[in-house]
């Protein structure tokens, strides 16, 4: 992987969204920009799709090997409904899926959400400070530490 990657979300017509990403061969910040900009301007050339937003995203780490069989499954996922910041609005909520998610966030049934798991609260409340979400809102950790509730679910695909 590259230092870098430009990542274009391209808009249609009927406002459906699809994202390119390009990993990027130079180490520079200012020249992987210049490469985006060019790689922009040629992808405009050949598309009647609107950029919708561009982004150049520095690749901090990455993974070469993979989890062993039956370890990790990514469409397996733990879906985590956090409380979001607003005073005197109705409740909104917003939801956290991790891929993959251990065994460790789950309660007996393997189900439900271990909210009181330490690790999940401690990235709730990392994310909290560190993230805006859905209209520019942040996770309320005035209750139970930002949690609401949480589920398995699996997004398999039928073959």
């Amino acid at each position: 992987m590259g230092d870098f990657s430009y990542v274009a979300t391209l808009i249609d017509s009927k406002g459906l969204k699809t994202n390119m990403r390009f990993e990027l061969t130079q180490a520079a910040h200012a020249d992987a920009v210049a490469d985006a900009a060019v790689i922009s301007a040629q992808l405009a050339s050949v598309t009647d799709a609107l950029f919708y937003s561009e982004n150049v995203i520095q690749n901090i780490s990455g993974s070469a090997t993979v989890p062993a069989i039956g370890v990790a499954d990514i469409s397996d996922q733990a879906v985590v409904v956090c409380y979001l910041s607003g005073t005197g609005e109705v409740a909104k909520y917003w939801n956290l899926r991790i891929p993959a998610p251990k065994a460790a966030l789950f309660n007996a049934d393997q189900l439900t959400i271990d909210i009181t798991n330490q690790d999940l609260q401690d990235l709730v409340a990392d994310l909290s400070t560190k993230v805006l979400l859905s209209d520019g809102e942040s996770i309320n950790l005035d209750l139970t530490e930002g949690i609401k509730s949480g589920v398995w679910r699996s997004v398999k695909k039928n073959p």
